[in-house]
């Protein structure tokens, strides 16, 4: 049987019938419009985080250190202000003290060290809500601070020589942290940070004799300035209002 020709405007028009109703076209097109209204799903289930406008909360160092280490108490207090759903505003105080006094085994020599420091600290903090429990946040602070130092060295109870370091100066910490919520408003939290910290320090030593006066001292002072990174290493309790 004798072939009939082609025609060229049918043969293009089936042609442009088969690419427009593609199934796979249909299928890629079908999963994008999934995917996006499970997106737009899911982020409508996300928590508003600004439905309480402040979180205070406190670190657990202290409570730990207390019962394993009772040399070191560092305690951390915080309260954010929630502005928008995603950007909130920190402001803390940072106490730490460090009481301690060393004996040495076999002789009547004891070391006796103070060590005290306070801050307070005001920093803006952004958040990326991760899932209903899990938020990633970062951002970072800055911090006037004041520390104290003192060391003694004692002999038979006779002071024999002290140090005495001050310091007053300024922080600025970037921060990056995580936090879960494990009710609507009580989560926990922990974070790292970067801490670039500019004083103004003095340092004072005298030594005594026997009769408890002063036989020769000295003092300096200086600018320090000094760059540490602090892991994240401790958990810290809020409570939402």
């Amino acid at each position: 049987m004798a072939q009939l020709p082609e025609n060229p405007i049918l043969s293009k028009q089936v042609n442009k019938i088969v690419l427009t109703y593609n199934p796979s076209n249909m299928k890629t097109r079908i999963t994008i419009l999934l995917l996006f209204v499970t997106t737009f799903s899911f982020s409508q289930e996300l928590p508003d985080l600004k439905a309480y406008s402040k979180d205070i909360g406190f670190n657990t160092n202290f409570l730990l250190n207390g019962i394993i280490n009772s040399s070191g108490n560092p305690f951390d207090l915080m309260l954010k202000k929630q502005k928008t759903s995603n950007k909130a505003v920190r402001y803390g105080i940072q106490l730490f003290t460090d009481i301690t006094t060393s004996t040495y085994q076999s002789s009547g020599y004891y070391q006796q060290r103070d060590y005290y420091s306070f801050s307070l600290s005001i920093g803006k903090e952004k958040q990326l809500q991760l899932n209903k429990r899990w938020i990633f946040y970062f951002g970072g602070d800055v911090a006037p601070f004041y520390q104290y130092y003192k060391e003694g060295q004692y002999s038979s109870g006779q002071l024999d020589y002290e140090t005495l370091n001050k310091e007053v100066g300024m922080r600025v910490s970037p921060f990056i942290g995580i936090r879960f919520q494990i009710l609507d408003r009580l989560y926990v939290s922990t974070e790292a940070l970067l801490r670039l910290s500019y004083g103004r320090k003095e340092t004072f030593w005298k030594s005594y004799d026997d009769t408890n006066t002063v036989t020769s001292e000295t003092s300096q002072s200086f600018n320090n300035v000094v760059l540490g990174a602090f892991p994240a290493s401790g958990v810290s309790i809020f409570y939402r209002f």
